[in-house]
């Protein structure tokens, strides 16, 4: 049986195509994009998508999931389900599990249990070192025979250059980009925001941008030396920025993603409402900071918009707020956060559909973020003038950590597919079957 998705604007950055269209689908590929109204045999299925917006499915780098050792926070099945009830059609899982996504076991384990779901493709992001600690290399070859795409320790930077310096060389000839959080944690300390003029004000410990800064430069330096495939994210500061920007000029293989709550929220909102759902890693920046994550996401010097989907439970949140846990939920949200920045008119419709889709492919190397003949049927159909009230309730991720609840959000996803199949269709999106 093949599938018309018909009547919807197609909106495709990687080939181009924008328009009224259909597209078909048959087995797990893409059959045809049309420029027209393509006219189904009486066997196949068809979605009208008339006042939708049909777009590659979202892939996201930089996302937490509790299983294996963590699933009163999240596990694969709602995190898979968080992603694709947010379009995202593959979602890169961080190796900070518990234990240590550092062996080929429990990479296996992590795709294994990712197929079984059958929602979102689940990608492993292994650990660099043994134990996520920066000390000993893992065994890459192995890892990546196993399923991953990427290797990083998690929300830890390699602190020891030389060994960052042989973890990049060795990652070079296994053919994987290094994933590197750019966080000094002498530098960090032990702040729990931004350090400024609000962290003093409140009394609490902060994180300087340098300590971002410092990091990236460092990896950006051993990235030239070794040629290696560097990413960096999410960044949060002008200073990394500026260094991207520098690089790239330079001619360094480097990607780097930005969360979608560090586009919109400032250290101010910590005073504001005291809310541990926004002690995050990074931590919330400055406006002026902020302003340049913006103006580099639309230039392209920020390759693409994360989740930043870090899970955490009552436990974990509902304690003071320099001793909860880092982390806010995204999956659901960062459609929504991303619109936002349209509406403002700081990115056009198709900027952020390549952010949030063909950007984050390349990051990993991935046959993904396009509608074209013969490429794998991964789609998603919004409505981006429908407008969504965050509720807790409604959320499919196990844990609510997220500051935006109350909030009206636009964008609504009414269905996604992956590799043909409909893993996800909204209550409202039984007008849109015919």
């Amino acid at each position: 049986m093949r599938t018309f998705i018909r009547g919807g604007r197609v909106l495709c950055p990687a080939t181009g195509f924008d328009g009224t269209g259909t597209v078909v689908v048959e087995g797990d590929r893409i059959a045809g994009v049309h420029a027209d109204n393509v006219e189904p045999g009486p066997e196949d299925r068809v979605i009208d998508a008339r006042g939708r917006v049909v777009a590659p499915g979202f892939v996201d780098l930089h996302a937490h999931l509790g299983e294996p050792g963590e699933e009163h926070k999240e596990d694969i099945a709602s995190g898979a389900l968080a992603a694709v009830k947010g379009g995202f059609t593959s979602v890169a899982v961080a190796s900070a599990t518990e234990p240590v996504n550092d062996a080929r076991a429990v990479t296996e384990l992590l795709a294994t249990r990712g197929r079984a779901v059958g929602k979102a493709r689940i990608l492993p992001v292994a650990a660099i070192t043994r134990g996520g600690r920066g000390e000993r290399l893992t065994e890459m070859f192995d890892l990546r025979d196993g399923g991953a795409v990427a290797l990083g320790d998690g929300a830890r930077s390699v602190a020891d250059a030389g060994v960052l310096r042989r973890a990049m060389e060795y990652a070079r000839a296994v053919g994987l980009p290094v994933f590197e959080h750019p966080e000094d944690a002498r530098l960090a300390g032990a702040g729990v925001m931004h350090e400024g003029t609000v962290s003093t004000r409140l009394g609490l410990a902060g994180v300087p941008a340098a300590a971002e800064d410092v990091v990236v430069m460092r990896d950006l330096a051993i990235a030239e030396h070794t040629g290696a495939r560097l990413h960096l994210g999410p960044v949060s500061t002008r200073g990394a920025v500026r260094a991207l920007r520098a690089a790239r000029e330079a001619g360094v293989r480097v990607t780097c993603a930005v969360s979608a709550a560090h586009l919109h929220l400032t250290d101010e909102a910590v005073a504001e409402a005291y809310d541990t759902n926004l002690r995050v890693r990074p931590p919330l920046r400055p406006a002026e900071h902020v302003d340049a994550l913006r103006a580099a996401l639309a230039d392209g010097t920020i390759d693409a918009v994360a989740s930043g989907h870090h899970p955490q439970s009552p436990v974990e949140k509902q304690v003071e707020f320099d001793l909860a846990e880092p982390g806010m939920i995204g999956l659901e949200l960062a459609l929504g956060l991303v619109l936002r920045l349209v509406q403002a008119g700081v990115l056009t419709l198709a900027t952020a559909i390549e952010r949030l889709s063909a950007g984050p492919a390349r990051v990993l190397g991935l046959d993904a973020g396009r509608l074209a003949a013969g490429a794998p049927a991964d789609v998603v159909v919004f409505d981006p003038d429908a407008r969504v009230r965050i509720e807790a309730a409604a959320l499919a991720s196990r844990s609510r950590n997220t500051p935006f609840l109350g909030q009206a959000l636009p964008g609504k996803v009414d269905v996604t597919l992956v590799g043909g199949r409909v893993v996800y269709s909204a209550e409202s999106a039984t007008e849109v079957w015919r």
